[in-house]
């Protein structure tokens, strides 16, 4: 019993003992402290501001410098790309405020963590040595860098804020023009109609592809953005025009899905894709040369201007009129091959377009397998649809089947009838809005027809009524239901007919232009029927 009220007496006296102890030490300590608290934070602070700087400036190992390799490989440089992400980014510099900025204000909070923890970590080892160690770091160490790491954490998140405003005030005043010169060229362009066709693939595109002119890297998507706003630095230095139509009018654009070159001034002008179809052996090809020729003179006589962008254009349409000049026929399109389009540059006063006319060989338009390849039928604004009226069996009936004017005439080997519905089928399966085109019907060889019993009554204000009596009735249905405008035009393809005749081959070809917002003269309709006149009233 004695040892037992022994062992609780030393107890309760070594309890008082430590109390006593730690009471003096926190009365020594503890103002201390409190007067060494404000100390510490103000280091801490001091500390924070210290590392953000000497982390900016690259003293202490700065931010991870985000390079054009790092944008091409997607390494969280920029935020995920939305849409197609067939192709990667650009190779360029990206603007501070869409990818350094973070990686700037992610260092300096990094930066400070690291500091703090080297600390903590000097704290720990110390305390670990021996029991003075421990006594030290828990009375001493532990509360001093406490305040430091209060002081510099509050800084340190007192500088992110500070920084962010900063940035989004910069981000601001970068991203308006930015935003308003995007807005412009999409408008500007939208406004014009101005888009690439490409003459290889057919792929039509309102965003082509630019190579550098330093380095030849290619530029995917030049618009102002996180890679640029007014201007954008290449991957090797070259400061390069943001926009399409500032891009476009320093070097020429490319096809984005093929690489071809595009024509001179794609992407910059109105662009105009004018297909003219029918069978082998219908005129299609004479039709488009002659008119052509006739939109040539009549946008001179108007004050414009037609010639051409390229050297194969311009050498086809001139062997093609030479031919046609000297009364001879022209050269059969060969079959097998798909066409490239001639293409003529208009230009009347500050107006300015590409017009480019397909000819592809009749026999894509008998069997809707051969015509899938035709592309460019699906980003046609209008069509041109060639009958040959000796091709019709009410015309051929009349006249004889082996008449000379038959024979001379060379009549299409495809019914009309046939040709416009595989043609028509392929825009449908490809889905194609025929009810927002125009298609120009051109009955043509007006000039072997004229004067023959079956165009007694055929006039060029008469075309329809005419086609429905020689039988086409269910094809002009078809037609005027598939399509949003449909006219009638009667052709006479031969060389120097002005645009003011109603025969004229240019007309089926202008009215189709202006369907897309270009109208070449004043005058581009078909001609109208004369309104029959009354016949005087008898009087009573």
């Amino acid at each position: 019993m004695q040892y037992l009220i022994g062992f609780a007496l030393a107890m309760v006296a070594l309890y008082f003992v430590i109390w006593l102890v730690v009471a003096g030490l926190m009365w020594f300590l503890l103002p201390g402290l409190i007067f060494a608290a404000p100390m510490t934070m103000g280091a801490g602070v001091l500390m924070a501001a210290g590392s953000a700087i000497l982390t900016l400036v690259g003293r202490t190992g700065g931010p991870r410098l985000i390079t054009p390799d790092d944008v091409v490989a997607d390494k969280n440089a920029l935020p995920k790309r939305r849409g197609d992400t067939t192709f990667d980014r650009d190779w360029a510099w990206p603007t501070y405020f869409a990818a350094q900025a973070r990686a700037d204000l992610f260092r300096v909070w990094r930066a400070d963590l690291e500091l703090l923890g080297r600390g903590w970590s000097w704290i720990r080892g110390t305390a670990a040595d021996s029991w003075p160690g421990r006594i030290g770091a828990v009375l001493l160490f532990v509360p001093l860098w406490s305040g430091v790491s209060l002081g510099a954490l509050a800084a340190t998140t007192a500088i992110l804020l500070v920084a962010a405003f900063a940035l989004f005030a910069g981000w601001v005043v970068w991203a308006l023009p930015t935003g308003l010169l995007r807005v412009t060229d999409q408008l500007i362009r939208r406004q014009k109609k101005a888009s690439g066709s490409c003459q290889t693939c057919y792929h039509v595109t309102s965003l082509p592809v630019f190579d550098c002119p330093g380095c030849g890297k290619v530029h995917r998507d030049i618009r102002p953005g996180r890679l640029g706003g007014l201007w954008r630095r290449c991957g090797c230095g070259r400061v390069l025009p943001t926009s399409v139509l500032r891009m476009a009018g320093k070097t020429r654009p490319r096809c984005p899905r093929c690489g071809e070159t595009l024509r001179s001034g794609a992407t910059l002008v109105t662009d105009v894709r004018l297909p003219v179809f029918g069978p082998v052996s219908a005129g299609k090809t004479r039709l488009v040369y002659t008119g052509l020729l006739g939109i040539r003179d009549g946008v001179a006589a108007n004050g414009g201007v037609l010639d051409f962008v390229d050297e194969d254009s311009e050498q086809t349409f001139d062997a093609a009129v030479s031919l046609i000049s000297s009364g001879g026929d022209t050269v059969k399109t060969p079959f097998g091959e798909l066409p490239r389009a001639v293409t003529a540059r208009y230009t009347a006063g500050k107006r300015r377009a590409l017009l480019h006319l397909f000819d592809a060989a009749g026999e894509f338009y008998a069997d809707r397998d051969d015509n899938t390849a035709l592309e460019f039928l699906d980003h046609a604004q209008g069509l041109v649809f060639v009958i040959d009226p000796f091709s019709i069996p009410w015309v051929r009936d009349q006249l004889g089947a082996t008449s000379e004017v038959v024979s001379r005439a060379a009549p299409a080997s495809e019914a009309p009838e046939r040709v416009y519905h595989v043609t028509a089928k392929r825009l449908q399966d490809f889905r194609v809005a025929t009810t927002k085109r125009r298609l120009a019907v051109a009955v043509v060889k007006a000039d072997l027809l004229a004067g023959l019993p079956p165009a007694a009554d055929l006039g060029p204000g008469n075309v329809r009524e005419w086609l429905e009596r020689a039988g086409l009735d269910n094809l002009v249905l078809s037609a005027e239901r598939e399509f949003g405008e449909v006219e009638y035009f009667l052709v006479s393809s031969l060389a120097g007919v002005p645009v003011s005749d109603p025969r004229s081959p240019a007309r089926p070809l202008a009215w189709v232009v202006a369907g897309s917002g270009l109208q070449l003269w004043p005058d581009t309709g078909p001609a109208r029927a004369e309104p029959a006149e009354k016949e005087p009233e008898e009087a009573v």
